[in-house]
This record gives C-alpha cells, structure tokens and sequence, in this order.
C-alpha cells in the first residue's frame, strides 16, 4: 500500500452543506522538498501506486521540459505504450473486481480476469487476443457492431446495449441506472490542454500562489471536472448524467483496445519560465498534472499534482452535488447503495468513509 492510500480517505455525508470532506495533503511536494528534481519520476511513481506510470511520466516530461524550454514535450513511444497499459488494466481492474463490489451485482467468472490480455505485460494495442476477449467479456458483439449502434448517439447507445447483452457489467449498469440515470449533472469539464494553452499558466499561477489549490482546485472561478468521458478526442461525447459517465468506463476501454488505442491518451509538457514547468497527461481517472519549479542547483521548491481526485470530489464539485442531494433520512443500506454508485462513476483514487446521519462506515474503493 503506498503512503498516499495509508494516510488518506474521503468522508462522504449526504444531504450535509459540506457533502465531502477530507482532504488530501500535498504529499508530493512535502516528499520532494530540497531534493534533486531527477529523483521525482522514480519517487512519484512509487509514492501514487495506483497510477504510477501516468505519474512518473508526467515527472519525467515536466523534467525535460526544464531542459529544453524553448520546445513543448509530447510522449515518447516507451512512455505512450507504459500509460497506454496502465490505463487499460485500471479500466479492467474497475470494471471487474470493484463494480461487483460497488454496485452490488454479480461478479464475473473468476477466469475472465485473470485471462485478459490487458494483464499482460507485452500487450499491444489492437492485438487479436484484447479485441477479442473485449468482445467476449466486455461488450458481448462484435466491436463494430457496438461502434456502429452507438456511434451516432453514444449515451442512449450504451444504455440500449446494457439492456440488450446480458454478462455481469451490463447487469451492473442497467442495476445502477436507477439512481445515477437520475442524477442530472452539467458537464463542467476540465479540458486536455495543448502547449502554450493560457489554461496552463492559469493553473501554474493558481499553484505557486496558493499552497491549499491542489487540495480544493478551481479555474477561473468554476469546480471542473475529469473523467474519461473528458477525453480531448471525446469533446463531442454527450454525458448528461451520471450513468453516463460511469457507461464511459466501457466506451474508453473498447476504444483503447483497437490498433489505434494508444492515440487517444494525449500529454504535454513546456516551460514556463526559468526553473519552472508544467506537464499533463490523460489517465485513467482523468487529466493530471504535474508542476514545478527548481532552483539553480536542479533541487525542488516547490511541486504541485492536480489529480482527477481532487476535481471531481471538490466539496463543491460533480460529485457534491449529487451527494448534497441525497435524502440522508432513506435506509441506511439504500443510501450506501446510492452513494457506491456515484463512487463507481467518479472513482476516487482514495477510500472513503460514508457518514449518514452523524454515523461513520469506511468503505474501501481504491
């Protein structure tokens, strides 16, 4: 388990004014603080073990940032194949082991995980043996034909097809449509930035003049969001409610499974200034963040991580909302019921702790 798990967990009271409560500390920087700078790919790696690669990535971009100011970074082919894999087996591994769990609906048959091919360590994309355990396990038809069907409207697509296959992840969805079929949230979105975009230098800024933003993140006044239904080749994706956003689990895994899967995770880096850089890259859970800035000798000053975290459960983000709305007066087994829900759909990288009506039950989900 790594230090930021051990030490961190949400507190989710519905119906309360403050629905989320609990913040994470700025583990990065109190970790790098006066340290050489080479040392933070390795150590942010190991010290978010969840999404480990997108970290040491973002890390090692913002790095070479610094080396090269007058360039923006992309990915290269190792790091874009390392984040290709680990965003693939976090969707499989969410899809698989927690929304059974989650969403209280059967388990899959314990040999459709442990025989995915996402498991592998040499997994490429489009590879016969994904599309094809994808199709068998996951979507139940053929990709082109799921493409096809919801293509053209992808958040009534989905649901049709959840209720037209029948496999344990179509069960969980048409099971939780019940709720988060209801819950109308606008779509705020943080969107995927592109080199010299103002949104990076805003956020910069936001970063080295206010030690608590990572914590309680805002742009331009407004709570964002991220998620894999933000995904910058997805801007034109409908997501009206909830429900849609947790069915995008699955959208991004069929997608990210075909031979040009790893093209839809986009990341950056640039300078903005002597010592100072940004980085960002597409994730599992959404967009992440990464600045820093060092001083004359290569040692850190100061280092920032806006994780999808602490976006979507911002005490007055997404997933507030939601929770602000819940009858905290229901059963208490129906509340917990609802809020694994909303959890599934914005998936914290963090246990949380649910507390209705002044109790407190903790919950693991990470």
């Amino acid at each position: 388990m790594s230090l930021e798990f051990a030490t961190q967990r949400l507190r989710l009271v519905p119906g309360a004014a403050t629905p989320v409560q609990g913040l994470r500390e700025p583990l990065a920087e109190r970790l790098l603080h006066g340290r050489a700078a080479a040392l933070a790919p390795a150590l942010l790696g190991r010290l978010y073990a969840l999404c480990g690669q997108a970290h040491r990535i973002c890390a090692e971009m913002a790095l070479q940032a610094l080396q090269t100011p007058e360039t923006p970074i992309p990915m290269d082919a190792s790091q874009r194949q390392a984040l290709w894999r680990e965003t693939l087996r976090e969707h499989v591994r969410r899809l698989f082991l927690d929304w059974p769990r989650l969403l209280a609906s059967p388990a899959p048959e314990g040999q459709a995980l442990a025989a995915s091919p996402a498991l592998g360590h040499s997994v490429l994309p489009g590879d016969a043996a994904l599309v094809e355990w994808v199709e068998r396990q996951v979507l139940g038809m053929p990709w082109a034909r799921w493409q096809q069907a919801c293509q053209q409207n992808p958040a009534q697509g989905l649901l049709q097809w959840a209720h037209a296959v029948h496999n344990p992840l179509t069960q969980a969805l048409v099971q939780a449509h019940r709720w988060a079929g209801a819950w109308q949230v606008p779509l705020q979105a943080l969107h995927t930035p592109q080199p010299g975009a103002q949104v990076l230098t805003e956020l910069a800024s936001a970063l080295r003049a206010d030690g608590d933003f990572a914590r309680q993140p805002r742009l331009r006044g407004q709570c964002r969001e991220t998620g894999c239904w933000t995904r910058a080749d997805d801007a034109w994706l409908p997501v009206p409610d909830v429900w849609t956003r947790l069915a995008a689990r699955v959208w991004d895994l069929a997608q990210l499974a075909q031979a040009q899967g790893a093209q839809r995770l986009h990341a950056g880096a640039c300078a903005l200034g002597a010592g100072e850089a940004i980085a960002w890259c597409e994730m599992a859970r959404g967009l992440l963040v990464h600045w820093l800035c060092v001083d004359a000798q290569g040692r850190v000053e100061r280092y920032g991580v806006l994780a999808p975290t602490e976006w979507n459960f911002h005490p007055q983000g997404a997933a507030a909302q939601v929770l602000r709305g819940l009858d905290a007066q229901q059963p208490a087994p129906q509340l917990a019921a609802a809020v694994a829900v909303l959890v599934a759909a914005f998936d914290p990288c963090v246990d949380y702790a649910l507390a209705p009506a002044g109790r407190a039950e903790e919950v693991s989900c990470a």
